[in-house]
């Protein structure tokens, strides 16, 4: 077993205070982005302070451009393109079922072979939302304005991604359960596993005891708990998972749960949601692991869930799907690079229900794939300036795994930062493919060569 690094609160700047070397801080070993620095909070005697910080270390892009993007590329198409299958046939799929050889693998996988989830990722299943107050800090009356719009969206959000293959129907309890004890008794300032923090089993636990006699838990697969409007005591998450002991051994009346969450003050924010953050958490239950750190800015937080649930895509990436069987064999293509001349194909969105390949692999080595999908802004993405619709291209590296940089995006030259549209993100660039445009990854051309309803690509080898 693994002990899993759950926290997704990314370390970016902490508002507008300057953090400079040995000046006071308050959370041990916290961690903070601060003018490309990372610093972290160590004690200096009796005293709590900030490190000299490190340098944030940037990727160095594994492609070579061969065209830059033109401002013609960074339009929306609607061409009406039809699908037609591929020029070349697909290599046999196993080819491309990379085997993860990351010394991180465990309750959860970056790759194949396909790990025994210990909670269920297929058919409906019933998920619960119960709110819970304290003594000293009653809840609202109209909480319900709160949650059950992202009730809706998260439930769609996973029959998407899943392909229909896993459905989400919501039990709400419509009062608030009261805890026995004061808030004080449940603070909890960082976003950590249950077992990582002083009170977290407690809150579980308490929470758990005070809703068994009045909810019915019958077929309950998660919790997810929700706060009074306002309070401060659990400033960013408390989540619980299938292999957590305090998980395991809790029995309501009608049986187990595999996991829970609680969002905190954190996602009071305007501009966050709690959806999102349900749909990460509950990623991990399921066997997906982390993409990057959890508090330190890396290339795929904006591209994946699970690299972040803040990210402007909100989109779960086609290879996560494909390890997760959310993805059929007929939807994926697959060529070893030693077989690789030239190849045009027609991907499918993502996010789209229309039949045909939604991923293009292309298999570099027995640690390494290149993969290719093609995307499209969705009711669950944030607006940014640039609209992300096009092909993303990025590599897969079996030997890391769950907290490492396991998926790489490959960056497009000349793209600047952005910030998205109402929505709380780090700053991140387009990089997606647009029509015309071409990059080299490793010794392979990726062209887009028309884009609208679909994406027709050609994937060759460099002479």
């Amino acid at each position: 077993m693994i002990a899993l690094a759950i926290s997704l609160i990314p370390a970016v700047a902490i508002s507008a205070q300057k953090v400079t070397a040995g000046s006071k801080c308050k959370v041990f070993k916290q961690k903070v982005n601060y003018l490309d620095k990372t610093y972290t909070c160590i004690k200096s005697g009796k005293y709590l302070v900030w490190n000299k910080g490190a340098a944030v270390v940037k990727p160095t892009p594994l492609q070579t451009p061969i065209s830059a993007p033109t401002s013609k590329s960074q339009s929306t198409s609607t061409k009406d393109i039809s699908y037609t299958p591929p020029s070349v046939l697909s290599d046999n799929i196993e080819l491309c079922k990379i085997k993860e050889v990351s010394k991180s693998r465990g309750m959860t996988g970056a790759g194949f072979p396909e790990w025994n989830s210990m909670t269920p990722r297929s058919g409906t299943v019933k998920w619960a939302l119960i709110p819970i107050d304290f003594p000293d800090l009653p809840g609202e009356t109209n909480f319900r304005q709160r949650v059950d719009g992202q009730m809706k969206l998260l439930s769609e959000w996973y029959a998407s991604v899943s392909g229909g293959k896993f459905k989400v129907e919501w039990e709400l309890l419509d009062k608030w359960v009261t805890l026995p004890s004061a808030t004080s008794e449940y603070a909890i300032p960082l976003s950590v596993n249950l077992n990582d923090a002083a009170n977290g089993a407690k809150l579980f636990k308490d929470a758990m005891n005070a809703a068994d006699p009045i909810f019915d838990f019958t077929n309950i697969q998660t919790v997810n708990f929700i706060l009074p409007k306002g309070q401060t005591f659990l400033t960013e998450t408390s989540q619980g998972f299938p292999w957590d002991s305090a998980v395991k051994e809790f029995k309501s009346k009608e049986g187990s749960i595999s996991s829970y969450s609680i969002a905190g003050k954190f996602f009071d924010q305007p501009g966050r949601t709690y959806w999102s953050y349900w749909a990460h958490e509950f990623g991990h239950a399921v066997g997906l692991p982390h993409i990057g750190s959890s508090r330190v800015a890396h290339p795929f937080q904006g591209e994946d869930i699970m690299g972040g649930q803040d990210g402007p895509a909100r989109e779960l990436s086609g290879w996560l799907r494909f390890i997760a069987g959310w993805l059929s064999e007929q939807q994926v293509y697959c060529q070893e690079v030693s077989n690789l001349k030239s190849t045009d194909l027609t991907l499918v969105p993502l996010s789209s229900t229309q039949p045909g390949l939604k991923v293009a692999i292309v298999a570099l080595s027995k640690s390494r794939a290149l993969v290719m999908e093609s995307r499209r802004v969705t009711k669950f993405s944030c607006d940014t300036p640039t609209p992300r619709n096009g092909v993303l291209a990025y590599i897969y590296d079996a030997t890391l795994g769950h907290g490492e940089n396991f998926l790489i995006p490959m960056s497009i030259p000349g793209r600047q930062l952005e910030q998205t549209i109402g929505c709380i993100t780090v700053p991140t660039s387009d990089r997606l493919l647009h029509e015309s445009e071409k990059i080299t990854v490793e010794g392979v051309n990726i062209e887009v060569l028309i884009h609208g309803d679909y994406d027709k690509i050609r994937i060759s080898r460099t002479s």
